[in-house]
């Protein structure tokens, strides 16, 4: 990025950690900055289903290319099958983790889908077995959405949802 000097304290970071033969992924806010390690307060994110299906062999040549290379344009991919998730409060070491700057508005909108639960909500609209369940998480999907108050959120979950072609 033209301009920028580093991550500095109080900026919001991406964070990409190798965790076994995947990646996780880490959101966060940056609390300080020692040389290339930085302390990172935020929540981390395993894209379980996805690591799922790729071993089972259901997923595409893009889903893979997501897992392997994610960051913060494609990691919509993994958040739309079931995650793990947790809190974070830990050092990352610039060095060995790929740490990318993401704005407020960015960071907001990761957070809050997985705040409000889309991954299993979204899992469970596209695995759907019978159009009875289909039209039920759908129907929960909607729901969901329609109670957002976050535009950016709200208008990112819509958007994921038409092209996934669940509305």
């Amino acid at each position: 990025m033209f301009g920028r000097s580093g991550i500095k304290a109080g900026e919001f970071v991406f964070c990409v950690q190798k965790d076994g033969d995947y990646n996780r992924l880490v959101v966060g806010r940056v609390q300080s900055v020692n040389g290339s390690r930085i302390h990172v307060a935020g929540t981390y994110i395993k894209p379980a289903g996805l690591i799922e299906r790729i071993k089972a062999g259901r997923a595409g040549e893009r889903s893979k290319q997501v897992l392997a290379n994610p960051d913060p344009n494609n990691c919509i991919f993994m958040l739309i099958d079931r995650v793990e998730t947790g809190v974070f409060n830990a050092e990352v070491d610039q060095s060995a983790d790929r740490v990318i700057w993401i704005n407020e508005n960015r960071y907001l909108v990761l957070d809050g889908w997985i705040k409000e639960n889309f991954p299993d909500i979204f899992a469970a609209t596209l695995t759907a077995r019978t159009e009875e369940e289909r039209m039920q998480a759908r129907s929960t999907l909607l729901e969901k959405m329609n109670s957002l108050y976050e535009r950016d959120l709200k208008e990112h979950v819509y958007a994921v949802a038409r092209s996934t072609k669940i509305l």
